[in-house]
C-alpha cells in the first residue's frame, strides 16, 4: 500500500437528487447547517466564502454548550463538480468536526443515473493523523452526516433552478 493510500480515506454515497441541488446544499450556509453533524439546524451555523482562498466554516453546538468547529480554506472550486478544502491546522481535535487539521478534503459531485454520486476523499498529513481521526469517529460521523444529507435532500423542493 502506498503512503498516500495509508493517509487517505474515501467515502462514496449516491443521492437521487440532481447534482445542482446536491452542490447547492453543500455550498449554501442555510442548507449546510440543516444537515451537517449530529446536533441539528437549531444548533449549527455555517459561513462560506465560496472563492478559492475563502473560508469554509460550520460550527456545531452540542446540548452541553460545547462548540465543535469545522473550519478550513477552500483550495479549489469547480461549481457543481468539485470542492477542495484544507482543514484548519488549529482544529481542536483530530477529526476537526469533519475537516481534520491540515487534511485536504475533496468532495466530488458526479451525475449518476439521474442522481448524484458524491465522493468525499480526505488526505491526512500522516498515517498517525488518519488513525487519530478514525479513532475519534471521523468515518462514522461522516457516514451519519451523509445519511442526514440524504434525508434533507428528500425533504426540500427538488427544483434547483428555482432555488438559485
Amino acid at each position: 500500500m502506498s503512503d498516500l493510500a495509508e493517509r487517505s480515506l474515501t467515502i462514496t454515497r449516491r443521492y437521487s437528487a440532481p447534482r445542482a441541488l446536491v452542490w447547492q446544499v453543500w455550498t449554501d450556509p442555510a442548507h449546510l447547517a440543516a444537515w451537517w453533524g449530529p446536533f441539528g439546524p437549531e444548533r449549527t451555523t455555517g459561513t462560506l466564502d465560496l472563492t478559492v482562498g475563502g473560508r469554509f466554516e460550520v460550527i456545531m453546538h452540542a446540548p452541553d454548550g460545547s462548540a465543535h468547529p469545522s473550519r478550513g480554506v477552500i483550495k479549489e472550486l469547480v461549481p457543481e463538480r468539485r470542492l477542495v478544502i484544507e482543514g484548519d491546522p488549529q482544529a481542536p481535535d483530530a477529526c476537526g468536526a469533519g475537516l481534520p487539521p491540515r487534511a485536504v478534503v475533496t468532495v466530488r459531485f458526479e451525475d449518476d443515473a439521474g442522481g448524484t454520486r458524491l465522493t468525499l476523499d480526505a488526505v491526512f498529513v500522516s498515517e498517525d493523523a488518519r488513525a487519530a481521526a478514525r479513532a475519534s469517529g471521523y468515518e462514522v460521523s461522516w457516514r451519519e452526516t451523509l445519511e442526514a444529507l440524504d434525508g434533507y435532500l428528500q425533504r426540500i423542493p427538488a427544483a434547483p433552478e428555482k432555488q438559485r
